[in-house]
């Protein structure tokens, strides 16, 4: 029986560099298997794309900017980073990942611990690395 690659996400929020959200501006995304998809931030400044299956880089074209991003390289998912950068890419928004288990990290461990039949006690548990690196993919 195949199994089925995961769902990742691409989340990310965008500032200018006064630090105000890119609010209702139109994007462009191109992913390594030549598709790419258009859409608009929303009024945070956010992006919420599933990525193609296998896809490891994206270039977004955003405010007349060019952004390559380069999604492998993980931290460890043992790690908080790690743990949050997971969340993020499945869709369990935690802000900008840094490595502190803060109020947002937790409440997206208890959302993803819940909608997996885990505990939903906030923690980094073995159970819960072993089911967000089953998730991912990685």
């Amino acid at each position: 029986m195949a199994s089925i690659a995961p769902e990742r996400w691409l989340n990310l929020e965008l500032r200018d560099s006064t630090g105000a959200a890119l609010a209702g501006r139109p994007y462009a995304l191109r992913f390594t298997d030549g598709s790419c998809r258009e859409g608009t931030l929303d009024q945070s400044g956010r992006l919420a794309e599933l990525l193609p299956a296998g896809c490891d880089r994206v270039l977004l074209l955003v405010a007349q900017r060019r952004i390559e991003l380069e999604l492998s390289g993980l931290p460890s998912c043992e790690s908080i980073l790690g743990a949050q950068e997971r969340l993020n890419h499945l869709n369990y928004f935690i802000g900008d990942p840094d490595g502190v288990l803060g109020q947002r990290t937790i409440a997206a461990l208890r959302r993803f611990q819940r909608d997996h039949g885990l505990p939903a006690s906030g923690e980094l548990d073995p159970a819960t690395v072993e089911r967000l690196i089953a998730e991912h993919g990685s």
